[in-house]
Protein backbone atom coordinates (compact mmCIF):
# COMPACT_ATOMS: atom_id res chain seq x y z
CA UNK A 1 0.00 0.00 0.00
CA UNK A 2 2.85 2.35 0.84
CA UNK A 3 4.70 1.78 -2.19
CA UNK A 4 1.04 2.85 -4.18
CA UNK A 5 0.76 5.67 -2.34
CA UNK A 6 4.53 6.66 -3.09
CA UNK A 7 3.66 6.11 -7.08
CA UNK A 8 0.67 8.15 -7.18
CA UNK A 9 2.58 10.84 -5.04
CA UNK A 10 5.53 10.77 -7.57
CA UNK A 11 3.15 10.96 -10.63
CA UNK A 12 1.15 13.89 -8.85
CA UNK A 13 4.75 15.91 -8.13
CA UNK A 14 5.70 14.66 -11.49
CA UNK A 15 2.74 16.24 -13.43
CA UNK A 16 2.66 19.47 -11.43
CA UNK A 17 6.07 19.89 -12.51
CA UNK A 18 5.37 19.83 -15.92
CA UNK A 19 4.31 22.95 -17.77
CA UNK A 20 0.61 23.21 -18.12
CA UNK A 21 -1.25 21.22 -21.35
CA UNK A 22 -1.71 23.23 -24.30
CA UNK A 23 -5.23 24.50 -25.21
CA UNK A 24 -6.77 23.46 -28.12
CA UNK A 25 -8.95 26.99 -29.36
CA UNK A 26 -11.07 27.39 -31.92
CA UNK A 27 -11.31 29.89 -33.85
CA UNK A 28 -13.52 31.50 -37.16
CA UNK A 29 -12.54 33.81 -39.66
CA UNK A 30 -14.06 35.07 -42.72
CA UNK A 31 -12.18 34.37 -45.67
CA UNK A 32 -10.26 37.65 -46.39
CA UNK A 33 -7.68 36.92 -48.70
CA UNK A 34 -4.55 37.78 -48.32
CA UNK A 35 -5.49 38.04 -44.08
CA UNK A 36 -7.25 34.37 -43.86
CA UNK A 37 -8.20 31.89 -46.90
CA UNK A 38 -8.09 28.56 -47.50
CA UNK A 39 -5.09 27.03 -49.54
CA UNK A 40 -5.71 23.28 -50.31
CA UNK A 41 -7.52 22.69 -47.42
CA UNK A 42 -6.08 24.37 -44.89
CA UNK A 43 -6.28 28.15 -43.81
CA UNK A 44 -3.04 30.48 -44.35
CA UNK A 45 -2.58 34.30 -44.83
CA UNK A 46 -1.59 37.57 -42.80
CA UNK A 47 -3.71 37.10 -39.89
CA UNK A 48 -3.79 33.89 -40.10
CA UNK A 49 0.08 33.55 -39.42
CA UNK A 50 -0.32 36.10 -36.99
CA UNK A 51 -2.76 34.72 -34.33
CA UNK A 52 -1.59 31.11 -34.71
CA UNK A 53 1.96 31.78 -33.86
CA UNK A 54 0.94 34.45 -31.28
CA UNK A 55 -0.73 32.24 -29.34
CA UNK A 56 1.53 29.55 -29.82
CA UNK A 57 3.75 31.36 -27.54
CA UNK A 58 1.51 30.79 -24.66
CA UNK A 59 1.09 26.92 -25.42
CA UNK A 60 -2.01 27.59 -26.86
CA UNK A 61 -2.76 25.25 -30.69
CA UNK A 62 -5.39 26.76 -32.63
CA UNK A 63 -7.89 25.48 -34.98
CA UNK A 64 -9.81 27.84 -37.64
CA UNK A 65 -12.97 27.54 -39.55
CA UNK A 66 -13.56 29.39 -42.19
CA UNK A 67 -17.32 30.85 -43.00
CA UNK A 68 -19.49 33.65 -43.78
CA UNK A 69 -18.88 36.71 -41.48
CA UNK A 70 -22.70 36.72 -40.06
CA UNK A 71 -22.15 33.04 -39.44
CA UNK A 72 -18.67 33.34 -37.60
CA UNK A 73 -20.23 36.85 -35.71
CA UNK A 74 -22.95 34.59 -34.57
CA UNK A 75 -20.73 31.70 -33.62
CA UNK A 76 -18.43 33.56 -31.45
CA UNK A 77 -21.56 35.83 -29.76
CA UNK A 78 -22.92 32.36 -28.78
CA UNK A 79 -19.76 30.87 -27.51
CA UNK A 80 -19.07 28.28 -30.47
CA UNK A 81 -16.00 29.38 -30.81
CA UNK A 82 -13.15 31.07 -28.51
CA UNK A 83 -12.43 33.79 -31.20
CA UNK A 84 -12.72 35.66 -34.43
CA UNK A 85 -10.56 37.40 -36.50
CA UNK A 86 -10.25 39.93 -38.27
CA UNK A 87 -12.99 42.32 -36.73
CA UNK A 88 -13.07 46.19 -36.81
CA UNK A 89 -14.00 47.28 -33.30
CA UNK A 90 -17.59 48.94 -32.89
CA UNK A 91 -19.69 49.40 -30.27
CA UNK A 92 -22.68 46.72 -31.11
CA UNK A 93 -19.85 44.07 -31.56
CA UNK A 94 -18.28 45.30 -28.22
CA UNK A 95 -21.32 43.90 -26.53
CA UNK A 96 -20.58 40.44 -26.86
CA UNK A 97 -16.80 40.73 -27.63
CA UNK A 98 -13.30 41.14 -25.53
CA UNK A 99 -11.05 42.86 -28.25
CA UNK A 100 -7.52 42.43 -28.24
CA UNK A 101 -5.25 45.50 -27.48
CA UNK A 102 -2.65 44.95 -29.87
CA UNK A 103 -3.75 45.54 -33.54
CA UNK A 104 -3.92 42.58 -35.79
CA UNK A 105 -3.56 44.20 -38.22
CA UNK A 106 -3.99 47.53 -39.48
CA UNK A 107 -6.26 48.28 -42.38
CA UNK A 108 -6.87 50.99 -45.60
CA UNK A 109 -10.14 50.88 -47.22
CA UNK A 110 -11.08 52.53 -50.61
CA UNK A 111 -13.84 52.95 -52.91
CA UNK A 112 -13.58 50.54 -56.20
CA UNK A 113 -14.93 51.63 -59.18
CA UNK A 114 -14.91 49.84 -63.12
CA UNK A 115 -12.10 51.94 -65.33
CA UNK A 116 -14.22 53.31 -67.02
CA UNK A 117 -16.55 54.54 -64.35
CA UNK A 118 -17.38 58.30 -64.12
CA UNK A 119 -17.86 58.17 -60.48
CA UNK A 120 -15.32 60.67 -58.46
CA UNK A 121 -14.90 60.84 -55.15
CA UNK A 122 -12.97 63.95 -53.36
CA UNK A 123 -13.62 62.87 -49.59
CA UNK A 124 -17.15 63.96 -49.11
CA UNK A 125 -19.68 60.43 -49.05
CA UNK A 126 -22.91 62.27 -49.68
CA UNK A 127 -21.96 62.70 -53.26
CA UNK A 128 -21.72 59.30 -53.93
CA UNK A 129 -25.49 58.73 -52.58
CA UNK A 130 -27.35 58.53 -56.28
CA UNK A 131 -24.82 55.05 -56.69
CA UNK A 132 -25.53 51.56 -55.93
CA UNK A 133 -22.87 50.27 -53.38
CA UNK A 134 -21.71 46.88 -52.91
CA UNK A 135 -20.77 45.45 -49.72
CA UNK A 136 -20.06 42.02 -47.90
CA UNK A 137 -22.94 41.43 -45.25
CA UNK A 138 -22.49 42.12 -41.90
CA UNK A 139 -18.95 43.15 -42.47
CA UNK A 140 -18.01 46.45 -40.87
CA UNK A 141 -16.09 48.99 -43.04
CA UNK A 142 -15.08 51.70 -40.44
CA UNK A 143 -17.10 54.35 -38.89
CA UNK A 144 -17.12 56.52 -41.64
CA UNK A 145 -19.07 54.13 -44.05
CA UNK A 146 -20.76 51.99 -41.57
CA UNK A 147 -22.74 55.20 -40.12
CA UNK A 148 -23.24 56.85 -43.57
CA UNK A 149 -24.83 53.80 -44.72
CA UNK A 150 -26.74 53.70 -41.84
CA UNK A 151 -28.10 57.30 -42.14
CA UNK A 152 -28.72 56.52 -45.24
CA UNK A 153 -26.22 59.04 -46.75
CA UNK A 154 -25.55 55.76 -48.43
CA UNK A 155 -28.99 54.26 -49.20
CA UNK A 156 -28.83 52.07 -51.88
CA UNK A 157 -26.64 49.11 -50.97
CA UNK A 158 -26.49 45.89 -52.40
CA UNK A 159 -25.37 42.48 -50.35
CA UNK A 160 -22.85 39.78 -51.04
CA UNK A 161 -22.20 36.82 -48.89
CA UNK A 162 -18.03 36.85 -49.32
CA UNK A 163 -15.56 39.56 -51.10
CA UNK A 164 -15.00 36.90 -54.36
CA UNK A 165 -18.52 37.29 -54.87
CA UNK A 166 -18.58 41.10 -54.33
CA UNK A 167 -15.61 41.56 -56.72
CA UNK A 168 -17.07 39.78 -58.91
CA UNK A 169 -20.58 41.62 -59.10
CA UNK A 170 -18.39 45.18 -59.89
CA UNK A 171 -17.00 43.33 -62.36
CA UNK A 172 -20.37 42.35 -63.74
CA UNK A 173 -22.29 46.24 -63.06
CA UNK A 174 -24.28 45.19 -60.36
CA UNK A 175 -23.36 48.12 -58.35
CA UNK A 176 -21.29 50.87 -59.01
CA UNK A 177 -18.98 51.52 -56.00
CA UNK A 178 -17.19 48.97 -53.85
CA UNK A 179 -15.47 49.45 -50.45
CA UNK A 180 -12.83 47.51 -49.50
CA UNK A 181 -9.98 46.44 -48.14
CA UNK A 182 -7.50 47.54 -50.40
CA UNK A 183 -5.43 44.56 -49.75
CA UNK A 184 -8.09 42.36 -50.21
CA UNK A 185 -9.80 44.10 -53.60
CA UNK A 186 -6.34 43.34 -54.93
CA UNK A 187 -6.11 39.77 -54.59
CA UNK A 188 -9.79 39.02 -55.93
CA UNK A 189 -9.01 41.61 -58.84
CA UNK A 190 -5.69 39.86 -59.50
CA UNK A 191 -6.90 36.39 -58.85
CA UNK A 192 -9.96 36.79 -61.57
CA UNK A 193 -7.18 38.66 -64.35
CA UNK A 194 -8.96 41.92 -63.88
CA UNK A 195 -6.33 44.50 -62.22
CA UNK A 196 -6.72 46.56 -65.30
CA UNK A 197 -10.58 46.51 -65.23
CA UNK A 198 -10.96 48.38 -61.88
CA UNK A 199 -9.70 51.61 -60.35
CA UNK A 200 -9.53 52.48 -56.88
CA UNK A 201 -10.31 55.82 -55.50
CA UNK A 202 -8.56 58.90 -53.80
CA UNK A 203 -8.41 59.85 -51.10
CA UNK A 204 -9.10 56.82 -49.39
CA UNK A 205 -11.86 56.41 -47.46
CA UNK A 206 -10.95 55.57 -43.69
CA UNK A 207 -7.39 53.69 -42.09
CA UNK A 208 -8.12 51.81 -39.39
CA UNK A 209 -6.90 49.00 -37.22
CA UNK A 210 -8.45 45.24 -37.33
CA UNK A 211 -8.41 42.99 -34.38
CA UNK A 212 -9.04 39.42 -32.80
CA UNK A 213 -11.74 39.59 -30.59
CA UNK A 214 -12.83 36.89 -27.94
CA UNK A 215 -15.95 35.77 -26.84
CA UNK A 216 -17.71 37.19 -23.87
CA UNK A 217 -19.97 34.37 -23.38
CA UNK A 218 -17.60 33.15 -21.03
CA UNK A 219 -14.05 34.89 -19.27
CA UNK A 220 -11.33 34.73 -22.20
CA UNK A 221 -9.08 37.52 -20.52
CA UNK A 222 -6.18 35.11 -20.24
CA UNK A 223 -6.67 34.25 -24.25
CA UNK A 224 -6.89 37.93 -25.08
CA UNK A 225 -3.93 38.85 -22.52
CA UNK A 226 -1.58 35.75 -23.81
CA UNK A 227 -2.18 36.99 -27.51
CA UNK A 228 -1.19 40.41 -27.04
CA UNK A 229 1.61 39.14 -25.19
CA UNK A 230 2.41 37.08 -27.71
CA UNK A 231 2.17 39.70 -30.91
CA UNK A 232 4.19 42.23 -28.64
CA UNK A 233 6.75 39.81 -29.17
CA UNK A 234 6.65 39.05 -32.36
CA UNK A 235 6.90 43.03 -33.13
CA UNK A 236 10.03 42.99 -30.97
CA UNK A 237 11.57 39.85 -32.54
CA UNK A 238 10.76 40.91 -36.09
CA UNK A 239 8.66 38.14 -36.88
CA UNK A 240 5.67 40.18 -37.22
CA UNK A 241 7.08 42.30 -40.00
CA UNK A 242 8.59 38.95 -41.57
CA UNK A 243 5.21 37.70 -42.31
CA UNK A 244 3.70 41.18 -43.55
CA UNK A 245 6.61 41.03 -45.84
CA UNK A 246 6.05 37.74 -46.93
CA UNK A 247 2.17 38.29 -48.74
CA UNK A 248 3.72 41.18 -49.87
CA UNK A 249 5.42 40.17 -52.55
Amino acid sequence: MRAVLMTTVFATLSLAALPAAADQLRMVALSFPPLIYDDGGKPTGIAYEIVTEAMRKAGHTVSVEIMPWARALDTVKEGGADAVFTAYKTPEREQFLNYSTEVLVPQVVSFFVAKDSPVAFDGDLAKLSAYKIGVVNQISYGSVIDDAIKAGVLPNVEKSNDSDSNVKKLLSGRFDVMPSNRYVAQYFLKQQGALDQVKELAPEAQTLPSYIAFTKARDTSTLKADFDAGVAAMRASGDYQRILDKYAR
